[in-house]
């Protein structure tokens, strides 16, 4: 029973992060499913776009916040004095509201995205959202990592690791392969992406609010369209769906890593 549930389990995760993959596929492909209006206009080939470069934002993000997670939060028990200082400077990140951060940290580049081509463009500002939402998503990912592995080391198995003759840094490279870490590293990645959805839908319907079509930075998002879009659901010009198709796509990946995130909870 319980390996069918996890077959289950894991088919509608593959369903709900389906949308990651299709938008990679041609978009013509899947122009039977939308309306006349959604194909008569640029709308399906945007849309596709906007899932696409999250996609690319998101794997990004995780491969890049996941290394220094993992450095800072070793070096963190591997140092005293050195896990300090990150958790000073990491609760004075985390005090800060991610939108302000992703915000500021498009600021200083501002100019230069605006004079370059549009394929340098956005790669800066793609660039600059990796950093920004990694500086948001690190302060738990780190605390996430250093304390069960502080909680290994000092409660279980540092005396008889001791007593072998194991310095503490090959102590700790030790337990990081455990099971249990195993297990916080896949709960850190998927908060890590959950975070990271959040941040750039909410990143995306401000700058398009803020700037519109033809602002900086050039950050494509499903949370663009949707502050585009939004409204439609008023009477304006275009259909409601063209609001509601890139928000029930955000719905279905924030319940896949939410439900990622509380199953590696509980088997944990």
């Amino acid at each position: 029973m319980k390996k069918q549930f996890k077959i289950l389990f894991t088919i509608f995760i593959i369903v709900l992060l389906s949308p990651l993959v299709i938008s990679w596929l041609p978009y013509n492909w899947f122009k039977g499913m939308f309306s006349e209006e959604l194909q008569s206009g640029i709308y399906v080939k945007i849309l596709f776009d906007s899932v696409k470069e999250l996609s690319i934002t998101l794997v990004t993000t995780m491969a890049f916040a996941m290394i220094l997670s993992y450095i800072l939060g070793y070096v963190s028990v591997l140092s005293m004095k050195a896990g300090r200082g990150f958790a000073n400077i990491l609760g004075a990140i985390e005090s800060i509201p991610s939108i302000l951060i992703a915000l500021f940290c498009y600021a200083p580049v501002s100019g230069a995205l605006v004079k370059s081509s549009a394929a340098t463009s956005s790669f800066l500002s793609l660039a600059v959202f990796v950093a920004a939402a990694t500086a948001t998503v690190l302060p738990e990912a780190v605390r996430s990592i250093s304390i069960p592995l502080a909680d290994l080391y000092h409660q279980k198995y540092s005396v008889s690791f001791r007593s072998y003759g194991f310095a503490k840094s090959r102590i700790l490279f030790v337990l990081m392969k455990t099971a249990l870490m195993r297990d916080t590293l896949k709960r850190v990645a998927a908060g890590i992406l959950l975070k990271t959805l959040v941040l750039d839908t909410s990143f995306g319907f401000v700058i398009q609010v803020g700037l519109g079509a033809t602002g900086t930075p050039q950050h494509t998002s499903p949370g663009a369209l949707i502050a585009l879009y939004r409204k439609t659901l008023l009477g304006f010009d275009g259909v409601p769906s063209m609001f509601w198709i890139p928000s029930v796509i955000l719905m279905a990946l924030s319940v896949a890593f939410l439900m990622i995130l509380g199953n590696k909870k509980g088997e944990a």
